[in-house]
């Protein structure tokens, strides 16, 4: 053998051994041939498709924690739907901050669930902590709130709680009364809008994701046929749908028209209650270590709307605060921080008056 070929043969074969080295890896960890959903997505195909109904859509459109499926997990919500007290229980004598915003604001991956930092206020303070946090919701519900439970409870101050990871909307979509927002289902949860369509039940929802959009079930051609069959070739095909996504998130970016028309829509509704309101920030948690300026700069589309330049609250974070993905919500630290900078912003505020 000549020794072209022996240095040929030695590069394949640590070629091929690296790449099933790789392979076996990847399905250890989790990965299926075929799999083309992103990192942080916590969604799996199941043999048998059913709901966990925590969370329903009401006959004006919003989402609403569900009580009696709750209860069984040992978590209490009001008549309203809300994990928080009754609003006919609010002690009138005492400030009112009022919460809006999703799973961080519920309280995700807080643990125990009240180390979220609106219990945290709650308890470590004098003030009426209304919490109307949902997980999974939006800028649309978030404007739905503050229209109906603003000129409601009268709060002394709102606090909406924002996400820049999924928060900032590069698609509209209706409020409609008893259509669901999204399915929690044993697979994960599936959003009921998505690139543009509306799915009325789970099954159809999830049968999009599975076949069509995340998983390569049905390949098209040669190329996606061998793709389907390894879990890293599937990893690296997924990277162009990543670049794809990227690209649309960028432009996202420069034009987040569709995000500030609601919380221009919900400063106008605080306004015209006379209640000062503030966007609170939450950071991706890849992007939770840079540096305030820095993120600022990249978001000034919405950070340095002439409108709402002076409603958002930036607290510097860091990446210690967050879970792992595709978890990567607030971990108790975080919720600690959160609590803490609220509590000083608070009382500044309150001294002024």
């Amino acid at each position: 053998m000549t020794e072209w070929k022996k240095i040929f043969l030695f590069q394949f074969s640590f070629l091929l051994i690296a790449f099933l080295a790789i392979e076996f890896y990847l399905r250890v960890i989790g990965y299926q041939p075929g799999d083309l959903k992103p990192n942080w997505m916590n969604f799996q195909p199941v043999d048998s498709l059913y709901l966990i109904s925590n969370f329903v859509t009401n006959s004006e459109g919003i989402l609403v924690a569900d009580a009696a499926s709750l209860r069984l997990q040992h978590v209490v919500v009001n008549r309203e739907g809300f994990r928080t007290k009754n609003f006919s229980d609010l002690d009138s004598t005492k400030k009112k901050i009022l919460f809006i915003g999703d799973s961080f604001t519920w309280g995700l991956s807080a643990h125990p669930l009240d180390s979220c930092f609106a219990d945290i206020l709650e308890r470590e303070t004098n003030y009426e902590i209304i919490n109307l946090g949902i997980p999974a919701t939006d800028p649309p519900q978030y404007f739905e709130l503050a229209k109906k439970y603003v000129p409601i409870l009268k709060p002394d101050f709102v606090f909406v709680v924002f996400f820049m990871d999924n928060d900032l909307m590069r698609i509209d979509r209706n409020i409609l009364g008893n259509e669901p927002l999204y399915f929690m289902t044993n697979a994960g949860a599936i959003l009921a809008d998505i690139d543009g369509k509306h799915f009325h039940t789970a099954q159809e929802a999830y049968d999009y994701c599975v076949n069509g959009k995340y998983f390569l079930r049905q390949p098209q051609n040669l190329l996606e046929l061998i793709v389907s069959k390894s879990a890293l070739l599937s990893r690296l095909y997924s990277y162009k749908f990543r670049l794809d996504e990227k690209l649309i998130y960028e432009r996202t970016l420069t034009n987040s028209h569709i995000t500030k028309k609601y919380l221009r829509g919900i400063k106008r509704i605080a306004e015209e209650n006379k209640v000062p309101a503030e966007f609170v920030l939450i950071p991706a948690r890849n992007e939770a270590s840079m540096n305030l300026e820095k993120y600022k700069s990249r978001y000034a589309d919405l950070l340095k709307d002439d409108d709402l330049e002076n409603n958002w609250l930036t607290i510097q974070n860091s990446i210690s605060n967050f879970t792992e993905y595709p978890d990567a919500h607030l971990n108790n630290r975080g919720h600690r921080a959160y609590a803490d900078s609220l509590k000083l912003f608070l009382k500044t505020q309150f001294e002024k008056q």
